[in-house]
């Protein structure tokens, strides 16, 4: 029954609001006659939480009043097989002029229809109190969560809070300053957890929650902490008329003590109990070193580590038919492909980064501690992620053994088995093996993504998914991080230690400070170490690219020669050793100015006080 609810709720949510989101009230009904009856009432509703960033789209197939998410593709974790927005973001040839996708429009539009429901929803006679108050919670959430996307995405935006803008006229306004607009969504998002349920009842699964609103203002607190928007000398041409700069001059320390403690508040909710949610965890040492703890995060619905989350509906092909390999075996697209990069990013099952960093030409630079090898073959068993997790013992490349467990269950390397079949047959991906290329959703890297792929679905030769899936938009463990990341540009990295080890242990992989003894003392070193955590513990779930923008190291990680094996060997009977080397499958450009995204020039024209992104 719970299903069949989610399902009709999905629909509501998403795809029978489009011509009706496009439409201002007066071509409908009445305002009145919208606010008169309940159920049009919450259908407007449903229209507003639309316009919230449906993250699990990095396709970006979505239409209408939806703009996809293509950040997982265009960071240098991943390559999409299929060309889309996100291919322009990777080669910089977008502008102001002709942006990727344009991500200003549709979110103002949703702050208007937020507001147009706030000054009408108390019109509605057929609401109960409780009803009202938690209706206009709702959208006072999606009006603050329009602000804080578009603040994460363009810095300094016009903060329109609660005023009815018309959006086909052209409002004269300059931007307002990073801080006040850091100021006004921090703490409106405290303001509005107030007034949403800790978490919601099960057929509102999905909808905003206090614990969503306070996540997010965790994030928010930890991006403005971080070196892109906290002193940084690049944006300070940009300013308003009167000379007031519109990002912060100067970097503030003060801001991580900020960021720590609205991560500690959630914390200790949640320890507490106040808020029902935590770190998804399993009593049993063996499933967590066979990644079965790590891998229930993602195929268990509404677990109680997912803060923020949303069903996708029918775009849970994503998760299992667009990364299977192509060929009769799998039917699948072979489109969402891992970088060589990501694949360095994951520990030993010691616990030991092997990959430290590259030369410049590209070469690994390998810690000789950590027991990695990229030479020849063996035959050693790893976590297989079927319906019965019996684990794979073959012949592979060395490349791939003893990593810890995240690696496996996030990635298909060639020569292992694909997650959800019942057979323990290796598959080759490369040119000439049966799961190779056949047609323009190839794989370009020798690596696909298992990442969310559900044990029980199958592609073929039955086409059954697992359709009730939910994407993690905020996870239980991203705060824990967040927390331990400020902790450690505090210089009080021991303080986080318990947080840090326990995201670690539940995925089977040893204590940070038994691994690294000067964890606690040398800075450098736990910067280096959180920020390698972040990037394997949130793969491919939208995170690396804020997380790698707000560093400013992606002008580095995600510009130049992209590595993966190589896919297009010679013949069908090339040796090994001429698939197992690292080539570049493409070379992306990352300047500077894509740190954020640019103001659509289209909008500049309408307001000429609006001040331009530098180097846009």
């Amino acid at each position: 029954m719970k299903q069949s609810i989610l399902a009709i709720t999905f629909c509501l949510l998403s795809f029978s609001c489009d011509s009706y989101l496009d439409k201002q009230p007066d071509d409908m009904q009445t305002l009145d006659g919208i606010f008169e009856k309940r159920s049009s009432t919450e259908q407007y509703l449903a229209n507003v939480l639309n316009y919230l960033p449906h993250q699990w789209d990095n396709v970006c197939s979505s239409t209408a009043a939806h703009y996809g998410w293509p950040f997982t593709p265009a960071s240098d974790e991943a390559e999409w097989g299929a060309v889309r927005v996100y291919a322009v973001m990777q080669n910089g040839t977008h502008s102001a002029a002709s942006p990727a996708l344009n991500f200003w429009s549709p979110l103002y539009r949703g702050i208007r229809e937020s507001n147009i429901f706030l000054q009408n929803v108390s019109r509605c006679t057929e609401l109960q109190p409780e009803e009202l108050q938690r209706w206009a919670a709702e959208a006072r959430y999606a009006n603050v969560m329009c602000h804080y996307w578009l603040a994460m995405l363009y810095g300094p935006i016009v903060l329109v809070k609660d005023e009815l803008i018309d959006l086909n006229e052209t409002i004269y306004r300059e931007r307002d300053t990073w801080e006040e607009c850091v100021a006004w969504i921090e703490q409106e998002l405290l303001s509005v957890a107030a007034d949403l349920p800790p978490k919601q009842e099960d057929i509102y699964a999905g909808k905003p929650t206090r614990a969503a609103a306070l996540a997010y203002r965790s994030r928010l607190l930890l991006y403005s902490a971080s070196t892109l928007m906290n002193g940084n000398s690049f944006f300070a041409s940009v300013t308003k008329e009167d000379g007031t700069p519109l990002f912060p001059a100067n970097a503030d320390r003060e801001k991580w003590r900020i960021a720590a403690n609205a991560a500690k508040e959630i914390i200790d909710m949640c320890e507490a109990g106040t808020l029902p949610y935590g770190l998804l965890t399993s009593a049993s040492t063996d499933e967590n070193l066979k990644g079965i703890t790590y891998k229930r995060v993602f195929i268990e619905n509404w677990n109680k580590e997912l803060l923020d989350t949303k069903d996708p509906g029918d775009y849970v092909w994503y998760m299992d038919l667009a990364p299977a390999p192509n060929g009769e075996r799998f039917k699948g697209h072979a489109t969402n492909c891992v970088t060589q990069l990501q694949v360095d990013a994951y520990a030993m099952s010691n616990g030991k980064y092997p990959i430290t960093g590259y030369t410049s030409a590209g070469r690994p630079v390998v810690d000789e501690t950590s027991g990695y090898s990229e030479e020849g073959f063996s035959t050693f068993t790893v976590p297989t992620f079927n319906s019965s997790y019996s684990g794979y013992t073959g012949e592979a490349f060395n490349m791939y053994k003893d990593r810890e467990p995240r690696f496996y269950a996030s990635v298909a390397y060639s020569e292992g088995v694909w997650p959800n079949t019942s057979t323990d047959a290796p598959v080759f991906l490369n040119k000439f093996g049966a799961e190779g290329p056949t047609n323009s959703d190839y794989g370009r890297t020798g690596y696909l993504l298992t990442k969310f792929c559900h044990p029980s679905s199958t592609t073929a030769p039955s086409y059954n998914l697992q359709w009730r899936r939910c994407w993690p938009n905020f996870r239980y463990a991203e705060v824990l991080l967040n927390y331990v990341e400020a902790k450690i540009e505090l210089d009080e990295t021991a303080d986080a230690l318990v947080y840090w080890n326990a995201v670690r242990a539940r995925s089977g992989v040893p204590d940070i400070q038994s691994v690294y003894p000067a964890v606690t003392t040398d800075k450098t070193l736990a910067t280096f170490l959180i920020r390698r955590e972040r990037q394997v513990e949130f793969a491919f779930e939208n995170i690396r690219w804020f997380d790698a923008n707000r560093w400013k190291i992606a002008t580095e990680t995600n510009h130049g020669k992209m590595y993966g094996m190589n896919v297009n060997i010679s013949s069908p009977g090339a040796a090994r050793a001429e698939f197992y080397s690292r080539v570049p499958f493409e070379t992306r450009v990352f300047k500077e100015a894509q740190y954020l995204q640019p103001i659509p020039q289209s909008t500049i024209v309408k307001n000429p006080k609006l001040a331009q992104n530098p180097g846009w």
